[in-house]
C-alpha cells in the first residue's frame, strides 16, 4: 500500500519515501490497497505518436489508467511517461476510461498544459472515437444530449442522462454516424462535442444501443476469438488541436492505429474501412 501511495492523510497520498514521522491529532487516514497485486499494463515501444512543440501524444493501451488511482500513484501512463522521457512535469489534458483505448495528449510544461486546457474547454479540441455497438441503431445519424450526473450504484462509478440541469448535472453532447454491421455488431464513429466522464457511453446506452463489453452500460458479456471477455469497444482513434496559435500554422492531426483487441469480428473480416477519419463530421459552428 505505501508503495503505491495508497496512503491518504487530509486527503493527500503519501508513499513510503515521503510518509511523515507523526501525523497530527484529527487528521483524515483513509487507506486505499488492492486486493492482490495487479499485473502492470505494458506500454509499446512505438505508443507514443508524436512528442513535439510541447505536446505527447500517445496511443494508450486498454486496462492502463491514464493518472494515478486512489490506490496507486505508480502504474499509470503519466508515470509510465514521466520516467520514460525523463520529464517530471509532463501531465494529461484530457483522460481516456481505464478500459478504452486510443489517443491521449499530455503537457511537457504548465505553459502548454494552460493552452491545451484552454483548446479543450472551448471545443476546439476535435476528438472521434470508433465504438462497437449492438444491436444495430436505427438512424445512420443522430446526436444524443442532456446532463450527466452520477447515479447511485453500491459497488461502481456510474453515471446516468438526465433531461433537466440540476445539481451536480453538467452539460453534454456527442454526435454519431453508423459505419457498417458485420455478425450483428454495428462500428459506429462518435464525435463529442463535450468531455465528460463516461459520455460517449451513457449516450449510446441511453438509446438502447450500448457498447459491446460494457456491462456497467447494459452490455452483456461477449467474448472475443480467444473466448477471454472483450474489453469495452471504445477506441479514440483521431483528433486534431492547434498546437500554436500563430495564423497560418496548421493544426497537429493525428491517427490511432487500432489494437487487436478492438472489433475482432471486423478485423477477422478484413474490413480496415472501419477507421477511417474521413467520414464527415455533423454540421457545427466553426469551433
Amino acid at each position: 500500500m505505501l508503495w503505491h501511495g495508497g496512503l491518504h492523510l487530509a486527503g493527500h497520498p503519501f508513499d513510503e519515501e515521503a510518509l511523515p514521522d507523526e501525523v497530527e491529532a484529527s487528521t483524515s487516514v483513509v487507506a486505499y490497497a488492492f486486493a492482490y497485486e495487479p499485473a502492470p499494463v505494458p506500454l509499446p515501444e512505438d505508443a507514443v505518436l508524436c512528442d513535439a512543440s510541447g505536446v505527447v501524444a500517445v496511443n494508450k493501451p486498454a486496462w492502463m489508467t491514464v493518472q494515478g488511482t486512489r490506490a496507486s500513484q505508480r502504474l499509470s501512463l503519466e508515470a509510465e511517461l514521466r520516467s520514460r522521457l525523463k520529464c517530471s512535469a509532463l501531465t494529461a489534458v484530457h483522460r481516456l476510461d481505464r478500459g478504452t483505448s486510443g489517443l491521449v495528449l499530455f503537457a511537457r510544461s504548465r505553459e502548454s498544459a494552460g493552452h491545451f486546457g484552454r483548446e479543450l474547454a472551448g471545443g476546439r479540441l476535435l476528438r472521434r472515437y470508433l465504438a462497437l455497438v449492438s444491436p444495430r441503431p436505427k438512424h445512420s445519424r443522430w446526436e444524443v444530449s442532456g446532463f450527466l450526473a452520477r447515479a447511485l450504484h453500491p459497488t461502481r462509478f456510474r453515471f446516468a442522462l438526465y433531461d433537466t440541469p440540476g445539481a451536480g448535472r453538467r452539460a453534454s453532447c456527442t454526435r454519431f454516424v453508423r459505419l457498417e454491421t458485420h455478425e450483428g455488431r454495428t462500428l459506429v464513429q462518435a464525435e463529442p462535442a463535450t468531455g465528460r466522464t463516461h459520455q460517449i457511453r451513457v449516450h449510446l446506452a441511453h438509446g438502447g444501443t450500448p457498447i459491446v463489453g460494457d456491462t456497467l452500460y447494459g452490455a452483456a458479456v461477449e467474448c472475443g476469438p480467444q473466448d477471454f471477455p472483450l474489453r469495452t469497444q471504445l477506441h479514440a482513434f483521431w483528433l486534431r488541436v492547434r498546437v500554436d496559435a500563430t495564423p497560418g500554422v496548421p493544426p497537429l492531426e493525428l491517427a490511432a492505429p487500432i489494437p487487436h483487441d478492438f472489433a475482432p469480428a471486423f478485423v477477422r473480416a478484413s474490413a480496415p474501412r472501419f477507421a477511417r477519419a474521413d467520414v464527415p463530421p455533423f454540421p457545427s459552428p466553426e469551433r
